[in-house]
């Protein structure tokens, strides 16, 4: 007796929503902007489509990625993983076979940067000028008769990058590496260039700062391996002097890292995580509405969401058909 194409579609459709595990998705929630945009769309996008309830949990990186290696774990996704930068937590989870990674979701690049007018004012365009006679006495921004560089927030290891590129480029005989949460450094970012004065800053794309014509990355030596290593600061209480940084670091492939474990306890989720994917030039246009604009980021990406709808609902078909 042959089923009827409706009912064997239900009966599919059953077997589908049983497969899934009634625990909830814990999605990690890195504390920089890229991050907690891609866990916004990730959220939504899960609960819009899926009968799986989710949860956002902010976190540094090693919070996130031993959470989803632990028994029992606390996290189940790192919304932004920025690879290489963050090997030494994905490296050991993938040869174990924990911890695995999508596709790449867009391009990350990270360098030095000045407000353009300081290119212009001061002929500043390298990250050596940064201390050169024309540089070093103009980035003082707490009146200690110091330059200043922000370095990034404390937990990034792109911060432990910028503290031995400080050094590896000699930037320390000048500068003090400044350390503060990005929104902190956002608001002493944008009163600068209200003013007009010179500041330099760790920065990255994609970004809501790179939506303004008013920034120029610094030049820095081409990447080098023999001039690029990086010690952890877990690995070692001498990290920073033995590390060697002085040139500039390779352009990143952004990912979403996820515990293997969702293969199982949550088939669809994972092949959904190999569709997701936002181009970098979309998530500066968004950071940039949701930060500088002050609509938000849910109203960001509630409208994000409405306007692609038929690139999402491609992801879901995929992902239901796994």
């Amino acid at each position: 007796m042959r089923t009827p194409t409706l009912l064997f579609g239900i009966l599919l459709s059953v077997s589908a929503a049983q497969a899934q595990s009634a625990d909830p998705i814990r999605i990690g929630q890195p504390s920089w902007f890229s991050g907690e945009l891609i866990s916004l769309i990730l959220e939504r996008v899960i609960e819009d489509n899926f009968d799986v309830e989710v949860e956002r949990v902010p976190g540094s990186n090693g919070e996130i990625y031993d959470g989803m290696v632990a028994e029992p774990s606390t996290y189940d996704i790192h919304a932004d993983s920025w690879m290489p930068n963050q090997i030494r937590w994905v490296g050991p989870g993938q040869e174990a076979g924990t911890i695995a990674l999508s596709g790449t979701n867009y391009r990350g690049v990270d360098g030095m940067c000045v407000p353009t007018y300081v290119v212009e004012d001061y002929g500043i365009s390298r990250v050596e000028d940064l201390i050169s006679d024309r540089g070093r006495d103009i980035f003082d921004i707490n009146g200690d008769g110091r330059g200043d560089l922000w370095v990034g927030a404390d937990g990034w290891v792109s911060q432990q990058v910028m503290l031995a590129k400080a050094d590896g480029y000699d930037l320390t005989s000048q500068l003090d590496t400044v350390v503060m949460g990005e929104a902190e450094w956002q608001a002493i970012l944008f009163d600068a260039l209200a003013a007009r004065q010179p500041v330099a800053f760790y920065c990255y794309q994609p970004h809501s700062w790179f939506a303004y014509d008013y920034l120029t990355m610094l030049e820095e030596p081409p990447h080098d391996p023999e001039n690029y290593t990086l010690v952890s600061p877990e690995d070692s209480e001498n990290w920073l002097e033995e590390s060697n940084i002085a040139s500039a670091s390779v352009i990143k492939n952004v990912q979403i890292a996820y515990a293997t474990r969702l293969r199982d306890s949550h088939p669809q989720i994972a092949t959904l995580l190999s569709q997701f994917g936002v181009e970098a030039e979309q998530m500066t246009e968004l950071i940039f509405l949701a930060q500088v604009k002050e609509i938000g980021m849910e109203f960001v990406v509630e409208d994000w969401v409405a306007a692609n709808q038929a690139l999402i609902q491609e992801w879901v078909r995929v992902a239901q058909q796994s």
